[in-house]
């Protein structure tokens, strides 16, 4: 076995939890007025994907990291929050929910990252697909804008936060910890009705967050 030194055990944990060791120095160096680096950027990526493909190589492309910096300067600006999003989403391998991991990894008090199991414990649609929970839509982010975001979403949960006296990212990851019970105590309950059955397996039974 390859002899490892102290600096690969530390990037070995940065990779294994990056939302706890490398996102504080993401929001620290870049109030401080630094950029992104292509290591950021494929952790962020690593870490709302839970995956990184060989596309992603593409994401993290010399003009690509430029861009994606651009919008994380743009997004101190009020005015510019829409734009900062839709900015992120032209780029290649970058979607509205990944976007705003970014967002959230450079600015944890301002952005959450929107997610299908918060959508779900909050039963929150856009407000341009009304009936859609009487209907029995499944709760996905592909349905929401850059503007629905900024506009809807982002004041739900940050309202959230108010209520409980929780900082955003923390109520972030207690919705996102919700469903998650939620979704247990339901196979719970399955289990009692069903108990001759074989447990059911699914890959996707608990897809990625992150939170």
């Amino acid at each position: 076995m390859k002899e490892y030194s102290y600096n690969d055990l530390e990037e070995g944990l940065d990779c294994y939890d990056p939302a706890k060791r490398v996102f504080p120095r993401i929001e620290t160096s870049v109030s401080s007025g630094e950029e992104l680096n292509k290591r950021d950027v494929l952790l962020i990526l690593r870490w709302k994907l839970d995956r990184l493909k060989d596309k992603n190589s593409e994401t993290v492309a010399d003009a690509n990291v430029e861009k994606i910096n651009e919008a994380v300067r743009d997004a101190r600006k009020t005015d510019r929050k829409i734009d900062v999003l839709k900015a992120l989403t032209n780029l290649p391998g970058i979607g509205l929910a990944t976007a705003t991991a970014i967002l959230t990894a450079c600015y944890p008090k301002e952005f959450t990252i929107i997610d299908w199991r918060v959508l779900g414990i909050l039963e929150l649609f856009p407000s341009s697909m009304p009936g859609a929970k009487q209907e029995g839509k499944d709760y996905s982010t592909n349905d929401w804008t850059a503007e629905s975001y900024i506009g809807e979403y982002l004041p739900r949960v940050k309202k959230c936060a108010e209520r409980w006296g929780r900082t955003l990212r923390d109520t972030d990851r207690v919705l996102w910890g919700l469903s998650v019970s939620q979704r247990i105590e339901e196979l719970i309950e399955s289990s009692k009705e069903t108990p001759s059955a074989a447990p059911a397996t699914s890959a996707g039974a608990f897809p990625p967050h992150k939170g």
